[in-house]
């Protein structure tokens, strides 16, 4: 007996309003140091989609700095100290 596949609840539409509609823009606070480092970090040697992907996290608080640096994947050294730019 073949066996059917369970079907999808995400095919369904949405019958209903969201709970929490945003009804401001997202506000980081102005006078963290940490933002003003992140702000500050130069964004280069990446595409234009992953440039505006990090502008994005930028803007909304979701880049996180790196603590250490990460391991290159051609000298194998730990050399890379900015987020995201492998």
């Amino acid at each position: 007996m073949p066996r059917s596949q369970p079907t999808s609840r995400s095919s369904k539409p949405r019958s209903r309003a969201p709970a929490h509609q945003n009804s401001f823009a997202f506000k980081h606070n102005p006078n963290s140091k940490k933002t003003a480092k992140i702000l500050a970090s130069p964004i280069r040697g990446v595409c234009d989609k992953c440039k505006e992907k990090l502008e994005w996290r930028k803007k909304y608080r979701k880049y996180k700095p790196l603590t250490q640096p990460k391991k290159c994947i051609d000298c194998k050294n730990r050399a890379i100290t900015s987020a995201y730019h492998v």
